[in-house]
């Protein structure tokens, strides 16, 4: 086998094994940001020096805007206001100086991305999925404040059921898998990592989606997707990860675990949305299937975290109603068109 054939058999799996197993295992005298300098340089040969500390402080910096964005979310709900109202506050400066028919559009197609996302999700855990959905004409849109701020509430409805729809698609895994071997030192290494630095984590996290973009592994992943975005998409990873680590070792309720799980994706959606509508990506990834890899490749680092079916069943059917929902205000045309993408 040569070496371009073993690349081609690697995963986001595969490479998120070795950065957490690097980080576990790294010299403990030597500075964070140095050793993530070399595990990208290790990563990506070709890399130079200057190259591998720009990425580097460019990941740890997606991160850290990351968490800001999620505190400033928190607060928000502390105040009284929902996810969803929040994120349309949050993205009306993004779009403030473009004409709302370019804003609508654009909206359009990031709303059937997120819809694809959803139903490949839901069709994991749902076979049915897709059948029910019947067509009927859709009046068409006339784009004004009121009709955007509305589709940007709609999206984050769809941006809430991506999380709990990717926990129920983990849970699957977890309650079907037998327990995976992995080295005692790794696991309580990189368990303490969470506790004393959870942003350390999503760096290392962070770190392992840039490498697979990089190495182009990720076909749903374009190599030039924004930092912003990779810190998004890690830091989802590990709040839904360490959510679900918590109920599962009776220290948060399955109800605790979905409201903060929604809560990091509307925070990772805020930072993917901005990019989108500034036209800084050509359309939206679809990440639910690599945040299923990405939360379910943290859990098996953990210190044997186990699921009862039931717990499986109840997220699974908080996701199949948040679904239905979704189906019910979304218009027909959006849909019928996510159906067409998934199953042809």
């Amino acid at each position: 086998m040569d070496k371009h054939e073993f690349v081609e058999e690697l995963s986001m799996k595969d490479i998120l094994d070795g950065f957490i197993s690097s980080y576990a295992e790294r010299d403990m005298n030597e500075e964070f940001v140095r050793w993530l300098e070399d595990k990208l340089r290790q990563e990506v040969p070709d890399m130079p020096n200057a190259a591998s500390e720009k990425m580097a402080a460019e990941i740890i910096k997606a991160v850290e805007d990351y968490d800001e964005t999620l505190d400033e979310l928190n607060v928000a709900i502390d105040a009284g206001q929902s996810k969803e109202e929040w994120l349309v506050e949050r993205l009306s400066d993004t779009y403030a100086d473009v004409p709302f028919d370019a804003v609508g559009k654009r909206l359009q197609q990031i709303e059937n991305d997120f819809a694809v996302s959803n139903m490949k999700l839901m069709q994991e855990i749902n076979k049915a999925e897709g059948n029910a959905i019947s067509v009927i004409d859709a009046d068409p849109v006339e784009w004004n404040e009121y009709s955007v701020k509305n589709k940007v509430y709609e999206i984050g409805n769809q941006v809430i059921l991506n999380g709990v729809a990717v926990a129920a698609n983990v849970l699957k895994e977890k309650v079907q898998d037998d327990a995976v071997d992995i080295s005692g030192i790794v696991k309580e290494t990189f368990q303490d990592g969470l506790i004393k630095d959870s942003e350390e984590v999503k760096v290392v996290v962070a770190g392992a989606i840039k490498v697979a973009a990089e190495k182009g592994l990720e076909n749903i992943l374009p190599k030039d997707t924004p930092m912003d975005v990779i810190g998004g998409l890690a830091g989802a990873a590990v709040e839904g990860a360490e959510a679900l680590f918590d109920v599962a070792n009776g220290e948060s309720t399955m109800l605790d675990a979905m409201d903060k799980i929604g809560r990091a994706n509307v925070a990772a959606g805020c930072r993917y949305l901005s990019g989108a509508l500034k036209e800084r990506l050509s359309e939206v990834p679809i990440f639910g299937p690599m945040l299923v890899d990405l939360a379910g490749g943290l859990l098996k680092h953990m210190d044997g975290p186990k699921f009862a079916e039931n717990v499986y069943i109840v997220v699974r059917d908080a996701a199949v109603a948040m679904w239905e929902g979704v189906k019910e205000s979304h218009t027909a045309k959006v849909l019928i068109e996510a159906k067409n993408r998934v199953f042809g």
